[in-house]
């Protein structure tokens, strides 16, 4: 046997060894995570919930019909332990039942065969094909497999739809942005030394063309409290070169700007920090060391017209960038395990980014940003400050110190220093700027000078027409360079700058986003430049298409190049296209690149792609086969090059998270270490105390939402939940999900808890229940020698600490009643303060008791008469 032959024997062999692996692994499974699809559910422009669960059924998806009603307020509860649902739809005359095990549903009394294949039943709900759920809700319910979204078109008025316009005329900001239910705190203590959250690879790889190698790596992420700080740490290692690199940081951030004192600092980090772009100055940096200090809002731009997005990337993961609805930006993991997309451009209005991250092995998670750019301004006497000093890997130090203040209602005031490495040197730079809020319209003037005497001065505007967002600007310059005008033989002496972003005025069921981008500069010369950046997005009839081209005309030299993007997913197979090519100096095809997955047995995915470039004519073919496996994630990886190279290659993805209260180490295929996590216990509280003490039951099967949106997390028969992967650097809401208790007689004490969640940190929350009862009665209204019902009347329950425990108005006949009563004595009346505004008086009050049993309370009843005649009947 010759030598090749023997190479592709062994490698043959290392191949079937790796696809056994795999396939002995799949017993370990504890979900068919790979099937699953995280959605965000869209009603117009409101955001109903950041992700809910679904998984992909050939060529549908099955959502959760418990929680899916609850978002629409539909009144139909989902019992997966029976295998069945109940309720009414709008109207409780419209009666709606399914029974998964007899194959029916009965919709309005009519009684139909429901195919076994669109309906799943799980843990923690009854999971239906979106076009059924369709056909029984109502509400279109459209799924966008590219963007990951769920989009609700009502074909009749929801209950849901009233409460958000209220919701949204009270805030009067951005539409869908979330409403503070006004949690208490739950206090998050640093450590001296914390447990660490830990994500890890490992890989190896074997290629043979033109010389043959073999290489392994690994790699780990870990996040934990150290010192009573916040610690991360990235290192990796390969194999047989023994190239290394580590990454660490060490601070705090506190969302609440709680930190230093009088600084009210909300980010204090020493280690590898970033250093924020500088307008007409610096651009972002983030591969230095030093120190940062700041009080800007976390996750929110570090600049006016700029922001920056970075993070934790794991090898062999992605991450595709959408800007309002069009997709941007792709990036593949970093050397240093991080991503970053520096200096994106803002726009006067919606500013939406969501992060869409593809792991190796099938793995998927969405991050996501919105805020309006009119809500950078600061209120008068307000301070913004942000302070970096960093050395890169050649020493070269780089300090950044920018200030904003609120000089006036709408006037703002921007300044700082900044210094940047210039070859063995350095450059020092100050700049001014003024930002003017005016109704529909942002005006700013910038002025920077660098320490060789140049100036720059720069005035813009942004606005809306049209449903679109505008942003111009006009620079002028004098001996004056930077990152951002670097130091050339013909510089510039003027740029002018206009941007086009937003939705063309079509109809809504066809969104076509936009981006034009065009940059004219005049050089010392005389001679001009004139560069422009488009892009045009649609998604319909199931396919996302997207293309950028770029145009540029410098000195006499045209050129012009883009990228066509599509994927469309059909019957159950995913498939996706590039195509780059070039229109000037003459039309040609660069590259293109065509690949395909597909759910098969068990949750498999399979994945095959084709590249070929056109210029050296090299065909490349890959396969992969992965499953992530619940516990952990594996996968077997191909290639095949049509000039002869030829590899297999194989990784292991290992997240550990340790729980707190049973000590016990948890597993998963998906990335623990960048997020937070909170442990739950759930408990009847027999003593009414708050506290779990001996007698005291554990209550399983409770469920929580998450910032307004539902989880999968339920408590086991210990009474615990764990709660995984909640955002780190920002508050999350954690709330009781009443509606998973089986006895509805149960109460929550505490309605939800506030968490500053951190990364590698384990929140321990207590929710005592109670059982509670109801309170009813009548309100009578007594006029002219006749009482009749009155309804409208604010009936208040008062503890024995004179608060109002709960509220609630009669109905339109006078009768009410008060839900979830916990035990103790109250003293129940209407409102005084709307019997003084209406004018009215009541003959009397009722002192309660609820007893612990829960036993209800019915007939206190109230009279009231016009406050004229307080002695009537």
């Amino acid at each position: 046997m010759n030598a090749a032959a023997a190479r592709r024997r062994w490698l043959g062999s290392i191949a079937a060894a790796l696809l056994a692996l795999l396939l002995t692994a799949r017993a370990a499974a504890q979900d068919d995570a790979a099937s699953q699809v995280f959605l965000e559910v869209r009603l117009d422009q409101h955001v109903l919930a950041d992700a809910i669960t679904g998984y992909q059924a050939g060529d549908d998806v099955l959502l959760p019909l418990g929680e899916l009603s609850k978002l629409l307020t539909v009144a139909i509860r989902a019992q997966p332990a029976e295998g069945r649902a109940s309720g009414y739809i709008l109207d409780e005359q419209r009666g709606f039942s399914l029974d998964v095990a007899g194959h029916s549903a009965t919709l309005n009394n009519t009684r139909e065969t429901v195919d076994p294949a669109l309906v799943d039943v799980r843990a923690d709900d009854i999971y239906v094909a979106s076009k059924l759920l369709s056909r029984w809700l109502p509400a279109e319910l459209k799924v966008d497999l590219p963007s990951l979204t769920l989009r609700v078109q009502p074909r009749e008025k929801l209950p849901l739809q009233a409460r958000l316009d209220r919701a949204n005329g009270r805030r009067g900001g951005l539409r869908g942005q979330y409403v503070d239910p006004g949690f208490p705190r739950a206090p998050s203590p640093y450590r001296l030394l914390g447990v660490p959250f830990i994500d890890q690879t490992f890989g190896v790889d074997v290629r043979q063309g033109g010389q043959a190698s073999r290489q392994a790596a690994y790699t780990v992420y870990l996040t934990a409290d150290v010192a009573g700080m916040e610690a991360q740490l990235f290192a990796n290692r390969g194999w047989p070169d023994g190239r290394a690199s580590v990454r660490w940081t060490l601070g705090r951030n506190d969302p609440d700007a709680g930190l230093l004192g009088p600084l009210q600092a909300r980010t204090a980090l020493v280690g590898s920090v970033a250093a924020p772009a500088v307008p007409n100055i610096s651009q972002s940096y983030s591969n230095g060391r030093g120190v940062t200090l700041s009080n800007r809002p976390l996750n929110q731009p570090a600049a006016f017209d700029r922001h920056s997005l970075q993070g934790p990337l794991p090898p062999g993961w992605d991450v595709e960038l959408y800007f309002n609805e069009a997709l941007v930006a792709f990036q593949q993991a970093r050397p240093d395990g991080t991503y970053s997309f520096d200096d994106l451009p803002l726009v006067y209005g919606a500013n939406e980014f969501r992060l869409v991250f593809h792991g190796p092995l099938g793995q998927l998670r969405i991050e996501r940003q919105l805020f309006l750019l009119e809500q950078s301004m600061l209120a008068p006497g307000q301070l913004h400050y942000h302070l970096t000093r960093q050395r890169d890997d050649q020493l070269r130090e780089r300090s950044v110190a920018q200030f904003e203040w609120g000089l006036g209602k709408h006037l703002n005031v921007t300044g700082g220093l900044v210094r940047l490495p210039h070859g063995a040197a350095e450059r020092r730079y100050a700049n001014l700027g003024l930002r003017a809020y005016l109704p529909s319209l942002i005006i700013s003037a910038e002025l920077a000078r660098s320490d060789q005497g140049g100036v720059l001065a720069q005035a813009g505007m942004k606005t809306r027409v049209l449903g679109l967002s505008l942003a111009a600007s006009h620079a002028q310059l004098r001996d004056f360079t930077s990152e951002i005008y670097p130091q050339a033989a013909d510089p510039v002496r003027a740029r002018d700058e206009l941007s086009i972003d937003g939705l063309l005025p079509m109809p809504a069921a066809l969104q076509v986003p936009v981006s034009l981008q065009v940059r004219h500069d005049r050089f010392a010369s005389a001679e001009r430049s004139i560069e422009l950046l488009g892009r045009v997005s649609t998604y319909q009839l199931g396919t996302a298409v997207s293309n950028t081209l770029h145009w540029q005309s410098l000195r006499g030299a045209r050129t012009a190049d883009g990228v066509l993007q599509a994927s469309r997913r059909v019957t159950g197979i995913g498939i996706s296209g590039q195509l780059l090519y070039a229109v000037k100096p003459h039309f040609s095809t660069s590259s293109v690149a065509l690949s395909a997955d597909k759910m098969v047995a068990d949750g498999y995915l399979l994945n095959v792609g084709v590249t070929r470039a056109m210029a050296s004519g090299e065909q490349r073919f890959t396969a992969a086969l992965n499953k992530s496996l619940g516990s952990f994630g594996l996968g077997v990886n191909a290639f095949y090059s049509a000039r002869g190279g030829y590899g297999v290659g194989a990784r292991l993805f290992v997240a550990l998270g340790r729980e707190p209260r049973s000590g016990h180490w948890r597993a998963d295929a998906q990335p623990m270490a960048g997020s937070g996590a909170a442990s739950i216990r759930v408990f009847l509280d027999k003593n009414e105390n708050g506290v779990m003490d001996a007698g005291d039951e554990p209550l399983p099967g409770a469920g929580f939402t998450v910032n307004g949106g539902g989880t999968l997390a339920r408590t086991g028969a210990d009474g615990i939940a764990y709660l995984n992967r909640l955002p780190a650097r920002q508050n999350v809401d954690i709330g009781f999900d009443v509606s998973t208790l089986e006895d509805p007689q149960l109460a929550a004490q505490q309605k939800g808890f506030r968490v500053a969640a951190r990364a590698g940190k384990v929140s321990e929350l207590d929710f005592a229940v109670s059982i509670t009862g109801e309170i009813d009665g009548t309100t009578y209204l007594l006029a002219g020698g006749a009482r009749r019902g009155i309804g409208d009347l604010l009936l208040e329950l008062v503890d024995a600490g004179g608060k109002v425990a709960a509220s609630i108005a009669s109905s339109a006949d006078g009768y009410y009643v008060i839900p979830y009563v916990r035990p103790g004595k109250y003293l129940l009346r209407i409102s005084p303060e709307q019997l003084s505004r209406l004018a009215l008086a009541s003959t009397a009050t009722h002192a309660v008791t609820m007893a612990a049993d829960g036993a209800s309370i019915n007939g206190r009843d109230f009279v009231v008469v016009p406050a004229a005649h307080p002695g009537g009947g």
